[in-house]
């Protein structure tokens, strides 16, 4: 394999520095959510977890009945 004339190969430090220098100016443009906002989606999906929790234990006790009437 050829390689063109006059291009400077690239150091894996400068790669690693240039790859950081874009991941700290990407992070800049995230509008990170408030504390409140954090509450908020935490105690949503504690309270849906609950939820499809208490969904699944009872068509499980629903199907274990039916599996006992069977026998």
């Amino acid at each position: 394999m050829m390689e063109a004339k006059g291009k400077a190969t690239v150091s894996n430090r400068d790669r690693s520095r240039k790859y950081l220098r874009e991941v700290r100016s990407e992070l800049k443009k995230v509008v990170w959510p408030t504390p409140r906002q954090t509450l908020s989606y935490t105690g949503f999906v504690v309270s849906f977890s609950i939820v499809v929790a208490l969904i699944i234990s009872g068509l499980d006790a629903l199907f274990n009945l039916g599996l006992n009437f069977i026998r």
